[in-house]
């Protein structure tokens, strides 16, 4: 006959009291009253497509109580401006250099590499928005901070 063995003691945990949460002590996270209808990242995307969403962005509620939905739209909006005195002042420097014969030849890969160069700088952003990364451009970041923590 086979002997039966006796199952192993169970472990005495002792009693451990229970301490009241000092609420002051445990940090809060601001999150928006209402959630977003897109991940923020994705509204980040969208922010920089034309300026349209950037500006629609800060003044539906959901988005303008997001601080990253708020950020990547000022800077969108900012770099926008930027954009077009930069393409304004260019087409006036473009209508004088075509009055000079030997500067017309200059005139079209200059203009070619400056739209590319604005392309690219497009294309980083709206990469940096999806990875949700807050990447700030050098002087356009800082203003589009000042405006989204103010």
């Amino acid at each position: 006959m086979v002997a039966k063995k006796s199952p192993p003691p169970v472990p005495v945990v002792p009693a451990v009291e229970a301490q009241p949460l000092n609420r002051a002590s445990v940090p809060t996270v601001s999150r928006p009253s209402k959630p977003l209808p897109m991940p923020e990242n994705i509204a980040g995307v969208v922010g920089y497509i034309t300026i349209i969403p950037a500006v629609v962005f800060l003044y539906l509620n959901p988005f303008r109580s997001n601080r990253f939905v708020r950020f990547h739209a000022y800077q969108h909006i900012l770099l926008w401006v930027a954009g077009v005195g930069m393409a304004i002042v260019a087409s006036l420097l473009w209508a004088v250099l075509q009055l000079m014969p030997f500067m017309r030849v200059l005139v079209f890969p200059i203009t070619g590499l400056i739209g590319l160069s604005w392309f690219f700088l497009w294309l980083l952003l709206v990469v940096k928005a999806y990875r949700h990364e807050m990447f700030k451009l050098p002087i356009i970041g800082d203003l589009a901070e000042q405006r989204t923590d103010a």
